[in-house]
């Protein structure tokens, strides 16, 4: 099956000739096209919510990470306290915040300072779709790699997080990239020193990329010991290209993390004693209908399951179940599976199952951006599976030539090679009808919340109406809400701005890690102000009360409850309730 699902181009040759030039370069051009439209797909929403998302708490504090250490890159000075500030998270995504700042200020500020701050998650967000489809062409044809990334780029739960300054963005996408490159490291060893370059800088965005090593380990190892020898390659196993992508990797991170140069073993280990002991002392998390100070292990099912579409994470569930019987027949009768189908099963259900186990083992999940480093391989097993299930094939004539030559195990030996790929060839009727059903089958989900739910951050898939029973809603709405004040209100207002402390929102426009720095533009008729819901008396006309506050046991007092004049929704996922005196 997989040899007909996926579509490989001949490795390119240099041939004489005008007719053959065009059939060399014709694969190429549609690559380039296919590539250009997913970008453009995934840009669109990630630019327009970039624009129009408020300043999200956990932003204020990479942007101003980023402030201080690009200021302290550039004048070297790095024996300064001042690297202290978010030690907890390594420098590379705040590094680039500061980077987009200076050239903004270099250019003349065309754009806003928050619209700046968050271009690294957009670049970052959109070069994951592109890198899905032009890394995952190969091992799994240009179809489902298409359909993968398209999937992934209409996403309401990766186009919000890439529209914000956040760093699992980032993490993802170099993430994702090492592992893909790992399909081409076993057949081109040196390439594994790509891998462990696109890890370090992984792990420099956010440290569990690195969860995703032992996956890696385990397929360079199938690869070698059991795909191998199939192929007739009896040389040893790779080691100096094995011990020189960690030895790299490790290198990577190491420079590109000024904060720790002064004393990288005590640097790391504080940074990384905070994270163990932030693990210890859990953190309160909304999540089915209860709170918890330390998540459930079966945490991950539930909230990927909330954030995907079904029509992905059923097909994906069934990819697995194919892949294990496929591979059981592989090692059972060597014949019956072609080693290049084994190689690429084995590739996809690894990354997937590995992927889950280790982030399983995440005991606090703050919110679901956690597990974004996970929706790569689901969107590629989920069109995978879905594939398998439509029975989806392409008639290739040079692979159907009785006179082409084959192995002992009646396959072709061009496909034996796995590096090869198939040249493109036209659509019959069939395969298109079969391509149009699946596109819209793994697609029309997740733009239809893309499109109707506003901020895109309320979306659930179809086993869920909303979040507001199951999920902590990340997006807190205070922008939107004083707005909506402004445009219903007469006359001047007291607006308090209900947060967990009197320091998250900041103390003022003059603090430039404040939310009220980021909203100097609001009406100014409104006297905005921050409480907490710990607060005996309020002062103000209106509150603002973030719905996650309410779903962590913060309820609205008694003589405000009844007095809820708007609330602010993304589809039926309540943000935030306005509530009057």
């Amino acid at each position: 099956m997989i040899k007909q699902l996926t579509e490989r181009q001949e490795e390119s040759t240099i041939q004489s000739g005008t007719t053959s030039r065009f059939r060399l370069t014709r694969p190429a051009i549609i690559d380039i096209c296919v590539v250009l439209v997913l970008l453009i797909v995934a840009l669109i929403p990630r630019i327009q919510l970039a624009n129009q998302l408020d300043m999200v708490t956990d932003e204020i504090v990479y942007i101003w990470g980023g402030k201080v250490y690009f200021s302290l890159l550039t004048h070297l000075q790095f024996t300064s306290p001042a690297w202290h500030y978010n030690y907890e998270h390594p420098p590379l995504v705040k590094l680039l915040i500061g980077f987009t700042l200076a050239c903004n200020s270099h250019l003349g500020h065309p754009l806003t300072e928050l619209q700046v701050e968050r271009v690294p998650s957009i670049v970052m967000g959109v070069l994951l779709i592109g890198a899905i489809y032009w890394l995952g062409r190969r091992p799994f044809g240009r179809t489902v790699a298409t359909l993968a990334a398209l999937c992934l780029a209409v996403s309401p739960w990766l186009a919000y997080f890439s529209a914000l300054a956040y760093l699992d963005m980032t993490m993802t996408t170099l993430a994702t990239i090492a592992f893909l490159l790992l399909w081409y490291a076993v057949q081109r060893p040196w390439m594994y020193l790509l891998v462990g370059v696109f890890l370090g800088l992984a792990a420099d965005s956010k440290y569990p990329a690195v969860f995703l090593v032992p996956g890696m380990v385990l397929y360079a190892l199938y690869y070698t010991f059991f795909i191998r020898p199939r192929l007739g390659d009896a040389s040893k196993p790779p080691w100096k290209w094995w011990i020189g992508a960690m030895l790299l990797s490790l290198l990577v991170f190491l420079l590109v993390d000024p904060a720790i140069w002064t004393n990288p073993p005590v640097k790391l280990f504080e940074s990384f004693f905070y994270e163990w002991n932030h693990s210890t002392m859990g953190h309160l998390t909304f999540m089915a209908g209860a709170s918890y100070e330390h998540m459930p292990s079966w945490t991950i099912f539930y909230m990927l399951g909330a954030k995907l579409s079904v029509f992905l994470t059923l097909p994906a569930l069934g990819f697995i179940v194919y892949a294990v019987v496929k591979l059981i027949r592989y090692h059972r009768t060597p014949s019956a599976v072609a080693p290049i189908e084994a190689a690429n099963l084995a590739f996809l259900s690894i990354w997937l199952v590995s992927a889950i186990a280790m982030y399983s083992l995440l005991n606090i999940v703050v919110g679901t951006h956690y597990y974004l480093p996970v929706a790569p391989p689901i969107a590629l097993s989920g069109a995978f599976g879905l594939a398998v299930l439509l029975r989806y094939r392409r008639r290739l004539p040079w692979a159907q030539k009785s006179s082409q030559a084959v192995a002992a195990d009646g396959t072709p030996l061009d496909e034996q090679k796995i590096s090869r790929v198939r040249p493109y060839t036209p659509l019959n009727a069939r395969a298109g009808i079969t391509i149009a059903l699946m596109v819209l089958i793994l697609t029309i989900p997740h733009l239809i919340g893309l499109v109707t739910i506003r901020d895109a951050e309320g979306y659930t898939s179809e086993l869920f109406p909303n979040e507001n029973a199951s999920l902590q809603v990340a997006y807190p709405g205070y922008r939107d809400a004083v707005l909506w004040l402004a445009d219903h209100t007469k006359g001047s207002a007291r607006v308090g701005l209900v947060a967990i402390s009197l320091t998250t929102l900041g103390s003022g426009p003059q603090d430039e890690r404040s939310w009220y720095y980021y909203n100097q533009d609001l009406p100014k008729q409104l006297s905005l102000s921050t409480v907490t819901p710990s607060d005996h008396t309020y002062k103000s006309d209106y509150l603002v009360w973030p719905m996650h506050l309410q779903q962590r046991g913060f309820t609205i007092p008694e003589p405000w409850r009844s007095h809820i004049v708007h609330t602010i929704t993304g589809g039926n996922t309540i943000y935030c309730y306005i509530l009057s005196r």
